[in-house]
C-alpha cells in the first residue's frame, strides 16, 4: 500500500530506491512541509547524516580579494559546492566568475577532498527523484564586500541557511525541526568517512561532526569564511577550501509523492514514484440477486497516467456489514455465489497498479437477495458427440419451493418449443423433422431452460456435432388425387456445389406398396414441365409423392449442400 508524503510525521525518514551515493542509499529525513517562501506543496528533506565531506569553494589565485586567493570564496551563488550540487553531468565545473577556480588538489586545504573530477551529485540521484525536485527559490546573505545585503537564487539541491537551522541571520525563515543544538548535530555516514582523505580520531560515525550553511560570515574582514554547524550543534565558521567540511543537501519534493505504507529495514520510507490509475468507470450488479444462485459483477476500465499495468480489487459488503476483498487480478468481471445466509449485498471497485498505487473506490447499489431456489434439470451438461440423425433429449424437472415452471427448449439460441412443464414427469426435447433439417452440418448447441414463476431458472446444455453426407427426403403421406396424376412441375431453393449429387424422383402411385419412382432431375434443373409414364396403380386412389436424394460426394468441405424448400404443383 501507499501513503502521501505529506502524511509523514517531521523528522522521518525516506529514501529514493536506486539514488545512492558512496553506493549506499541515499537517506532523508523530513524536516518541513510548505516552509514559508519555498514553493506551495513542497515537503522539504535534508540527508540524515553527512553524506560527503568537501570544500565549499577552491582558493582563487587570480581573485583581487587576498584572503579568496588563499582560501576560497563565500559567495554561495559562485560556490563549487553550488555547482556540483545541480549537475547531473560528469564534467560539471564551469568558472562561475572571472576569477573562479575549480576544486581540484592544487586549490582545497591540504589537497584534501578535491571533487573537480567526481560527476555531478544529480548523477546519483534517479532520474524520477530528478524530475520530482522542486526548483526551489532561496535567499543568502552576502559579505560586504560583494555589497552586503541579500541576493535570491533558484537551485534544486542546497545547503540550508544560518537562519533556516536557527542560529540567527537574515536569509530564511526558521525551521521548527531545529529546535536545539541537539537536533542540530550531525554524523557522517561510515561510507563519507571511508572516503575521506582527510583523517581524525574525531571523525568517525558514531561521532558528530561539523557540515556546511550556504551563509557566508557577514563580517567585512571574513570574505573566505562560511558558517557551519559544529559538531555541539552551535554556529560556527571556517575556510571555504576546507575539504574536512561535511555536506547535507536539502531539496523539495510535492507533498502528492507517494511514499510506502510503512518503514522498511533502515526505518526509511520509500518514495513511490508513480501515480495511481483512474477510478474505474462504473460498476454493474445484477438487479435481481437470488440465494444458492451465482451473479456475474463487472466493472469499467481503468487507466493509468504513468502507463503501468491496472489490476482491479473487488470488495464485498454483505448485511451492510463491513468491506472485504474477494478478488484481485486483471479481469473486469467476477462470478459470485450468493448465499441464504445473505439479505442484502454491495459490492465496491478500485483499481490498482504495479506499484500498488490504487484509485478510489465505485460502489453499487445495495441488492436485496431474494432467496427462491431455482429450477434443477436432470442430467449434467454434455458434449454428445456427432450425430447423422435425428434424436431426442430427454430430462426430467424438479423445483425445491415447488413453483410453476416453464420450459424453453433451445437450438442455437432459437427457440423451438415453450411448455409449463409437469414437475418430477420424463420429458423429451425432439431434434427431429424440420429442427434437424434446418441444421446444417458442424457444431451445435440444445439448450433446456427452466424458469419459476419467482425468475429463478436454470439453463442445462448439449453440444453435439452433425455429420451427414448423404439425405433421402420424402413426404411423410402422399397427396391425393382425385385421377391419375400425368404431369408435375417442381422449383427447389437448393445448393448444390460441384461434386455433390442430387436426385429428384416423383410418383403418381404413391399409396402403392412399390410406387413408381420417375427421374425428374434434369426438369428440377431446367425448371420444365414432366409428363408421367406409369399409368398404373395397385392402391385404391392416385397419390403424389416427391424424392429427393442428396449425397455431398466430392464437394468442398467448405461449401454448404442442402435443399432450403420445396414447391410446385401437379394435374
Amino acid at each position: 500500500m501507499a501513503r502521501l508524503l505529506s502524511s509523514l510525521p517531521i523528522g522521518a525518514k525516506v529514501k529514493d530506491p536506486g539514488s545512492k551515493y558512496y553506493g549506499k542509499d541515499i537517506i532523508f529525513i523530513k524536516i518541513a512541509e510548505n516552509h514559508p517562501g519555498y514553493p506551495a506543496g513542497s515537503v522539504t528533506l535534508l540527508t540524515e547524516k553527512i553524506i560527503t565531506l568537501k570544500a565549499v569553494d577552491a582558493k582563487e589565485p587570480n581573485n583581487s580579494n587576498s584572503d579568496r586567493q588563499k582560501y576560497g570564496n563565500n559567495r554561495y551563488i559562485h560556490s563549487n559546492i553550488r555547482q556540483w550540487l545541480n549537475s547531473d553531468k560528469v564534467n560539471w565545473y564551469t568558472a562561475q566568475h572571472g576569477a573562479d577556480e575549480p576544486p581540484n588538489t592544487a586549490n582545497v586545504w591540504s589537497g584534501y577532498n578535491p571533487y573537480d573530477t567526481e560527476p555531478g551529485f544529480l548523477t546519483y540521484l534517479t532520474q524520477k527523484l530528478r524530475a520530482a525536485i522542486m526548483a526551489t527559490t532561496l535567499e543568502v546573505e552576502k559579505n560586504p564586500v560583494d555589497g552586503g545585503g541579500k541576493e535570491t537564487f533558484t537551485d534544486k539541491i542546497f545547503l540550508l541557511s544560518q537562519s533556516e537551522v536557527g542560529l540567527g541571520g537574515t536569509d530564511g525563515t526558521p525551521m521548527a525541526f531545529f529546535g536545539s543544538d541537539e537536533d542540530r548535530k550531525a554524523y557522517p555516514t561510515a561510507e563519507a568517512v571511508s572516503n575521506s582523505d582527510y583523517t581524525s580520531s574525531s571523525l568517525k560515525p558514531d561521532s558528530p561532526w561539523y557540515w556546511w550553511l550556504r551563509s557566508p560570515h557577514s563580517s567585512s574582514s571574513n570574505p573566505e569564511h562560511v558558517r557551519n554547524v559544529n559538531s555541539s550543534g552551535g554556529l560556527s565558521h571556517y575556510y571555504a577550501y576546507h575539504g574536512d567540511g561535511g555536506v547535507r543537501p536539502a531539496l523539495n519534493l510535492p507533498s502528492s509523492i507517494l511514499v510506502s505504507d510503512t518503514p522498511d529495514s533502515d526505518g526509511a520510507y520509500t518514495i513511490i514514484h508513480n501515480r495511481p490509475p483512474t477510478t474505474p468507470d462504473g460498476i454493474n450488479v445484477p438487479e435481481v440477486v437470488r440465494s444458492n444462485s451465482k451473479i456475474t459483477i463487472t466493472w469499467g476500465e481503468s487507466t493509468d497516467p504513468d502507463g503501468d499495468t491496472v489490476g482491479y480489487r473487488l470488495e464485498r459488503s454483505v448485511n451492510e456489514g463491513p468491506f472485504n476483498q474477494i478478488y484481485e487480478g486483471a479481469a473486469r468481471q467476477y462470478e459470485d455465489t450468493v448465499l441464504m445466509s445473505w439479505n442484502k449485498v454491495q459490492y465496491r471497485v478500485k483499481a490498482y497498479d504495479t506499484k500498488d498505487a490504487e484509485s478510489d473506490a465505485v460502489t453499487s447499489p445495495i441488492r436485496t437477495v431474494i432467496h427462491n431456489i431455482p429450477p434443477e434439470i436432470s442430467g449434467e451438461d454434455a458434449d454428445l458427440g456427432t450425430k447423422s440423425d435425428e434424436f431426442q433429449i430427454t430430462y426430467t424437472v424438479t423445483d425445491e419451493d415447488n413453483e410453476p415452471v416453464t420450459v424453453a427448449e433451445k437450438i442455437d439460441g432459437k427457440v423451438i418449443r415453450t411448455y409449463d412443464v409437469e414437475l418430477g414427469a420424463e420429458n423429451t426435447m425432439r431434434i427431429e423433422g424440420e429442427h434437424w433439417l434446418s441444421l446444417l452440418n458442424g457444431p451445435h448447441t440444445a439448450e433446456i431452460i427452466a424458469t419459476d414463476t419467482k425468475g429463478a431458472s436454470i439453463t442445462r446444455t448439449y453440444t453435439f456435432t452433425k455429420h451427414i453426407t448423404k439425405s433421402t427426403l420424402t413426404l411423410a403421406e402422399p397427396l391425393p388425387a382425385d385421377d391419375m396424376i400425368t404431369r408435375a412441375i417442381i422449383s427447389m431453393v437448393r445448393n448444390i456445389p460441384p461434386g455433390a449429387k442430387f436426385k429428384v424422383y416423383v410418383c403418381n402411385n404413391g399409396y402403392d406398396e412399390e410406387p413408381t419412382w420417375e427421374d425428374i432431375t434434369q426438369n428440377v434443373e431446367t425448371g420444365s414441365k414432366f409428363f408421367f409414364t406409369n399409368e398404373t396403380k395397385t392402391a385404391a386412389e392416385w397419390g403424389f409423392n416427391i424424392k429427393v436424394e442428396i449425397e455431398r460426394g466430392t464437394a468442398d468441405p467448405s461449401e454448404e449442400v442442402y435443399i432450403r424448400s420445396i414447391g410446385g404443383n401437379f394435374e
